[in-house]
């Protein structure tokens, strides 16, 4: 593993860079500025979740339109665009004055963070390597579980020390002042181009002609269900996990201590699943990456001790490591990479939309008077029959 990376260390150093650079837009990063939003905007949790649900439900109607141009512009072009968004994104959030700014700023948040880096990451790692794609795929996803534990204790001494609006302002001006000349260098070691500069409307066709196939392709119905698993589950638990401790009358430390967890089982999940499809194949791995994160689940819904909440973090960190590498690796089987950019963009969208969906359900339900137990339950029962069609699948070799 290490003699690979020193062998390519420009591609694997420029996607790592990307998936530990999305931060600022994902999930984990934004929860921890939650608390400054509402006392600076008057709003309540459920104001704060509904700005998130709206900014994330926008970013996703906007991916497949703006991530298809991966697939015809040159790569250092778009990661420049990206890089850039991305530190707008963080000056436009630090300048909010109200909730309307906000929402504004949330939306390039997570359509530059979330969305834009880690499919950069994605596409340039997938079309770089062939043979030994998965396992390139495991070390550049190995940005997210790095920036998870740096980013929060960074962030909230950030946000002690000079308050919220500078520490976002601050890691905007990183991120164009540091990585954008940084990844803009390293893709000098990186040859492989889009397979044409296209126009508008040559964009347009083959946006269209990916769409067709992705659509056609009796593997990805199959597959539908089973891609909402990780997304919808751990976004929920995610965003309602400090709820959720207080329901258990669990420590509110002790949930920031379990963070590690879900950053080390990460990187696990992502060496494993590197070497797994490398030797065997994408879609095989497919069938049974959600297999822990059910049963993280199982334990949350039965045990009411502490001691559950680094089980079920560590099950969601193991299970996303073996995703991310998996279904991008799963997509170039399939389909080849000359219209990566364009699938990818389409089934993140379909998962951003699925993850939108998570904190709202899981809270309606809380506040419903569901017992952990009872959701947790009817969770692990949905989640066995969305992973049953991928086997089905695979068993009967569906293209």
């Amino acid at each position: 593993m290490f003699a690979f990376a020193r062998q390519h260390v420009r591609p694997l150093a420029f996607g790592a860079l990307h998936s530990f650079y999305s931060a600022p837009g994902q999930t984990f990063f934004i929860g921890l500025f939650v608390v400054s939003f509402g006392a600076d905007f008057g709003l309540d949790p459920a104001g704060v979740g509904a700005l998130y649900l709206a900014g994330t439900l926008a970013s996703a109607a906007t991916l497949l339109f703006v991530g298809h141009w991966i697939d015809h512009i040159r790569l250092v072009h778009f990661s420049a665009a990206v890089v850039v968004g991305c530190a707008i994104a963080c000056l436009v959030t630090s300048l909010a004055v109200g909730p309307l700014t906000l929402f504004f700023g949330l939306y390039l948040l997570r359509l530059t963070g979330q969305g834009l880096m880690v499919h950069v990451e994605a596409t340039a790692t997938a079309r770089t390597f062939d043979r030994e794609r998965g396992r390139a795929l495991g070390i550049t996803a190995l940005g997210i579980p790095i920036s998870e534990i740096i980013f929060p204790p960074l962030v909230v001494a950030g946000i002690a020390a000079i308050g919220w609006r500078p520490t976002y302002a601050l890691v905007g001006a990183v991120a164009l002042f540091v990585l954008l000349p940084l990844t803009q260098w390293l893709l000098y070691g990186i040859t492989r181009s889009p397979r044409r500069e296209g126009g508008t409307g040559g964009a347009f066709r083959s946006l269209l002609a990916g769409l067709r196939v992705l659509l056609r392709s009796r593997y990805v119905w199959a597959a539908l269900p089973a891609m909402a698993v990780l997304p919808f589950y751990a976004t929920a638990i995610m965003f309602h996990i400090t709820t959720m401790a207080d329901i258990r009358g669990w420590p509110v430390g002790f949930v920031a201590a379990s963070f590690p967890a879900l950053a080390i089982a990460n990187v696990c999940g992502l060496f494993i699943s590197g070497q797994i499809i490398d030797r065997v194949s994408a879609r095989k791995l497919f069938m049974f990456q959600m297999i822990p994160l059910l049963c993280g689940m199982t334990v949350l819904g039965m045990v009411t001790a502490p001691w559950a909440l680094p089980v079920v973090m560590a099950s969601i960190g193991f299970s996303g490591g073996l995703s991310k590498t998996t279904l991008t690796a799963v997509w170039a089987e399939l389909f080849g990479t000359e219209t990566l950019g364009t699938i990818r963009s389409a089934v993140a969208m379909y998962m951003v939309l699925i993850s939108a969906l998570a904190p709202f359900v899981l809270g309606a339900l809380l506040s419903a008077g569901w017992s952990i137990e009872v959701v947790m339950t009817w969770f692990v029962i949905i989640g066995v029959v969305c992973i049953t069609p991928p086997v089905i699948a695979e068993r009967y070799a569906f293209r």
